[in-house]
């Protein structure tokens, strides 16, 4: 609940607006549109994320990644010592990268 110019607001989740809709073409319109919207409030968090989880780390070294579908902020430089963090990810191209070990040169 929010209180917004002494109006309060109420946040519900998408399945909570969905469900309390009824099937007609002005409500297929506002689903669409509340789809849209929890959506892009979702990716907003997610770019807000970056100042919170990676306070140290350079912005053009982070990559978004997912862990089961769900995208997180990954920090290519450190992500060598998080072993953990690096086998939950989804496998891609950048992951497997990580995931091979370095030769050693001479």
């Amino acid at each position: 609940m929010y209180n917004f110019k002494n109006k309060d607001i109420t946040v519900y989740s998408f399945p909570f607006l969905i469900r309390n809709l009824k099937n007609t073409n002005v409500d297929k319109e506002k689903i669409k549109i509340i789809k849209e919207n929890y959506l892009l409030k979702n990716e907003l968090d997610l770019y807000k994320s970056i100042f919170i989880t990676h306070s140290n780390s350079v912005i053009y070294n982070l990559k978004l990644k997912k862990i089961n579908g769900k995208k997180i902020w990954v920090d290519k430089i450190k992500i060598s010592s998080q072993w953990s963090l690096l086998n939950k990810l989804d496998k891609d191209k950048d992951v497997i990268e990580w995931l091979t070990p370095v030769r050693c040169e001479r």
